[in-house]
């Protein structure tokens, strides 16, 4: 028992002795400075990285008295985010300040060559020192929000090393965003290894924005040249956002070219690309390939609406906080719905699902890889515009199969419709086509009689109203005659009743033109025609007419230049039934104006609404005024003004005439009163604008 007793207690020493020495030996490697051995590596190896366990100072920055500091440092893993480390059990905040240090062994060169060192992601700004020397300033470093002043720029630093041991040392600040320290890996090489693959870096991630902005302007083209081409929108759209995107990240390419350009708008751009690009690619498949996720499109534009105004109005120090949650609540569920949808689409279209399948998941396999990489669970990053590029080739592919699968179809089926042409099934559709035509010609020939009768009602109410006036006096003054109560001239009597039956002939023909045209029964004969060069003609030919009676005749109409911007307005118009409704509008200025008085013809082109374009033709003389109350009425039925009644002789059935032809061509013709000029009536028609180049290349 005592025996047993002794074996214990040793065995406890034991254990006693060999955990002080392992809390001995910890100890000193924490006061051991962090050191890189690369005593056995050459620089025409090629370039190394100094991943590895650094020295960290927290909340210090006296990179001259890091040996006198009481505090000993942490030992943290490079590259890695502040949070990745802790104290006493609890991880250090991604905001503040701290300095890096480790000494690398390099090979005791006697003449050692320069060498560089390849910088990238430092967030947010940081001052290098080698060997005690200050060689590299990224923003300014502070110890606060309003002493630090934030910058990311990639930069080589190239310096002599010194035989043996090299010391690296840099201060760190971030109070700006949601990750701090030196996430990203320090590469070391020769001079001409550094610059290499800075160049190579820089050349392929400028080739990379330069296909995509192509690649975005293109497409847009495409929507611009056809507006229901939404696709094309939308996927130019993804391109340009994935190109500023990859601008502001990896080499800043855009820091690069324009050195001033805030770091806090860099950023900006940066969740911006990301929240319209996510948009983009809802918008597109669902449009392509899907129409059954109308809901998560809606989402999609509110959520991402809501985040583009966060980020435009909040410092980046708030919104980068929100882009775990964003990525893992909306980003991935997202793409994984509708990569799911699209490939459930995509095998049914069994030729091109091969390259749609393959073009879409290395795009979404690029996006995971790129939220892996920036929130420092893998080492590498930037896929995502190689993935687009690979998306954009597959949907190349698959919008020529697409057009090839058309163009087959189309020959497929003109085979089919001759084919068809001599099988019943088109005798019979034959026969149908027959059948239909005979009960339209029906329909039209009852419609015509409808309007014949009406026609002839018509006719007969307007003959048995209005001729009674002139046949009255023809009967009275014939009744004078051969009655004997005109014993002498004969001639003036004969004449009388020679006006009275021309006017009667003229009733007559106004009668029926008018009726046919209420009742729809002329055919007008439309032409295309230029509508200034058609106007014009006709007061040419009428202004010999006019200047008969009138002082000035005159013509506005606007000029060449003012139409070169638009084309040349064009119109359907009958053009004889228009020169109708020009000699009547004429004839009655040219009745009342007074002697030596002035006419004026003018040509006018105005918009209608928003879709319509109307040319207006008005006809101004200064004669009389129209009373307002009887403005309207000029256009009835044998409606003459007092003065035409007292004075003039004609059907009054000219204007209502040239009302129904102008509501043949789709417009509408009024009066109106002009201070200080007179009476003015005018029309309008519908127009179109036309260029000459597209008249020649037709």
């Amino acid at each position: 028992m005592s025996r047993l007793g002794s074996l214990l207690r040793i065995v406890i020493l034991f254990i006693i002795w060999g955990g002080l020495g392992q809390a001995v030996f910890a100890q000193e490697n924490l006061r051991k400075p962090a050191t890189l051995d690369l005593s056995t590596w050459e620089p025409s190896v090629g370039i190394v990285g100094l991943d590895g366990e650094w020295d960290l100072y927290w909340n210090e920055l006296n990179p001259e008295h890091l040996n006198r500091l009481k505090e000993e440092p942490l030992k943290v893993r490079v590259p890695s985010i502040w949070s990745r480390a802790s104290v006493e059990n609890k991880e250090l905040p991604n905001v503040g300040f701290a300095t890096y240090r480790i000494r690398i062994l390099l090979p005791d060169y006697q003449d050692p060559p320069p060498l560089s060192l390849y910088i990238r992601g430092v967030a947010t700004s940081y001052r290098l020192w080698i060997n005690g020397e200050l060689l590299a300033e990224n923003g300014t470093v502070g110890n606060s929000f309003e002493t630090m002043v934030p910058y990311n720029l990639p930069k080589v630093i190239t310096f002599v090393p010194k035989p043996g041991h090299n010391e690296l040392v840099m201060q760190v600040s971030n109070f700006v965003q949601r990750k701090g320290g030196i996430w990203e890996p320090i590469q070391l090489g020769s001079t001409e290894q550094i610059g290499q693959e800075r160049l190579l870096n820089f050349a392929s991630e400028a080739f990379i924005i330069g296909c995509l902005l192509i690649m975005g302007i293109y497409h847009l083209g495409l929507y611009a040249g056809r507006k229901k081409d939404l696709s094309s929108l939308y996927f130019g759209s993804l391109c340009l956002a994935v190109a500023v995107r990859t601008s502001v990240l990896g080499e800043a390419v855009l820091l690069y070219l324009i050195p001033s350009f805030s770091w806090e708008w860099a950023v900006k751009l940066e969740y911006a690309s990301i929240f319209i690009g996510m948009h983009m690619i809802a918008l597109f498949i669902c449009r392509e390939y899907t129409k059954k996720y109308g809901l998560i499109v809606k989402l999609s534009m509110v959520i991402h609406a809501c985040l583009l105004l966060l980020v435009m109005v909040t410092p980046a120090r708030i919104y980068t906080q929100l882009m775990l949650p964003y990525q893992l609540l909306v980003m991935v569920p997202v793409l994984l719905i509708l990569l799911v949808g699209f490939l459930r689409v995509s095998m049914k279209r069994r030729i091109d699902f091969i390259f749609n399948m393959t073009g879409f998941i290395f795009f979404a396999a690029s996006i995971i890889g790129d939220i892996l990489f920036y929130n420092h669970l893998i080492p590498n990053g930037g896929f995502t515009p190689y993935g687009l590029l690979i998306l954009l080739f597959s949907q190349s592919i698959h919008l020529s199969l697409k057009f090839s699968q058309t163009a087959q179809r189309a020959e497929r089926l003109s085979v089919e419709l001759k084919a068809a042409n001599g099988t019943l099934e088109q005798k019979i559709q034959e026969r149908t086509i027959e059948l239909r035509r005979s009960n339209e010609e029906l329909k039209r020939v009852n419609e015509q009689l409808f309007r014949d009768e009406q026609f002839r009602r018509q006719l007969l109410s307007d003959i048995s109203h209005e001729l009674g006036t002139p046949i009255t006096a023809i009967r009275g003054l014939s009744m004078a005659m051969a009655d004997g109560f005109v014993a002498e001239d004969y001639t003036r009597y004969a004449t009388r009743i020679y006006e009275r039956t021309k006017l009667l002939e003229r009733l007559i023909d106004d009668l029926v033109e008018l009726t046919k045209l209420e009742t729809e029964q002329i055919q007008f004969e439309f032409q295309k025609v230029d509508v200034v060069s058609f106007f014009h003609h006709l007061y040419s030919c009428y202004e010999m007419d006019m200047l008969e009676r009138a002082a000035r005749f005159t013509w506005k109409a606007p000029s060449d230049t003012e139409l070169d911007d638009k084309g040349r307005p064009l119109a359907h118009v009958d053009t004889l039934r228009m020169e109708q409704v020009i000699a009547n509008i004429l004839a009655n200025a040219k009745k009342f104006i007074p002697d030596e008085g002035k006419i004026e013809m003018k040509l006018e082109i105005r918009e209608r609404d928003l879709l319509v374009q109307e040319a207006v033709i008005s006809i101004t003389n200064n004669g009389p005024m129209i009373p307002e109350k009887e403005l309207d009425a000029i256009f009835e039925r044998f409606y003459r003004s007092p003065e035409s009644k007292q004075a003039m002789e004609g059907s009054g059935l000219g204007l209502s005439i040239s009302k129904e032809i102008i509501r043949y061509h789709g417009g509408n013709i009024q009066a109106k009163n002009i201070e200080g000029k007179g009476c003015c009536i005018y029309f309008a028609i519908p127009v179109w604008f036309e260029r000459e180049e597209a008249k020649a290349e037709r």
